[in-house]
């Protein structure tokens, strides 16, 4: 056997990300429209995206510390509707803390966890995300030995610092690892040129228009058996 660890990506490998943050952006929204109504106007997704700009500018890391950043936004459309700074705080804190549930309610795609049962017996196994999901919160940080996160060594795929950190976790050798992510620049290219050996989680069987060849595969059953060949 020639890979002994394998990383995951998570949102859109391991559970469909975009109806879980609109859903958790219409629960928090409900909270502040119940608690703080006057922030509403100031949470637009366009003024939304000017605070989020602004930021940004100002402190370009946000960008790898996500519930800082919004946390910050939320903060700032307090505090443009008129509440004073402990308000603003409260409410910050508050909306934060229903998204960040919302966040982290996921609906696996099929066959992961049961999947993931069967790799713990045989591999080493690590998640390398660029977003903020709570695995603890999830229930499922039992099964990996590494986690690695923008907010942690605040920096994020496809940069190689994030994959170095797993030949650090691990004490593996890049070709001993294999990345499986749904992203073809950040899991795909960014792995490959590290010297991993990718997988692309492929839901809708698309084409990766890639100039490299890698195996894919749309259901997580195929997974343990597609290893074996790599």
């Amino acid at each position: 056997m020639t890979i002994k660890s394998i990383s995951f990506d998570l949102d859109d490998t391991f559970w469909p990300l975009m109806p879980t943050i609109m859903e958790a952006e219409k629960n928090s929204r409900n909270w502040i429209k119940d608690n703080y109504p006057g922030v509403l106007n100031s949470l637009t997704k366009e003024a939304s995206i000017e605070i989020r700009d602004k930021l940004l500018r100002t402190d370009p890391s946000l960008i790898n510390r996500l519930s800082e950043l919004r946390l910050k936004i939320f903060y700032d459309a307090s505090i443009r509707s008129g509440y004073n700074n402990d308000e603003s705080q409260s409410m910050a804190e508050g909306a934060f803390k229903i998204f960040f549930e919302g966040r982290n309610n996921v609906t696996f795609y099929d066959h992961v966890i049961s999947t993931l049962d069967i790799l713990k017996d045989d591999y080493s196994l690590g998640v390398i995300t660029n977003g903020n999901a709570d695995l603890d919160m999830i229930g499922i940080s039992d099964y990996f030995d590494y986690i690695l996160s923008p907010a942690e060594l605040n920096t994020h795929k496809p940069n190689p610092e994030i994959f170095e950190a797993a030949l650090e976790a691990t004490g593996l050798e890049a070709k001993e690892i294999c990345h499986i992510g749904d992203h073809p620049i950040n899991d795909v290219q960014a792995s490959y040129d590290f010297g991993c050996k990718p997988i692309w989680f492929n839901e809708n069987e698309g084409e990766l228009e890639l100039d490299i060849q890698v195996p894919s595969f749309s259901d997580w059953r195929e997974l343990p058996a597609l290893l074996k060949t790599i």
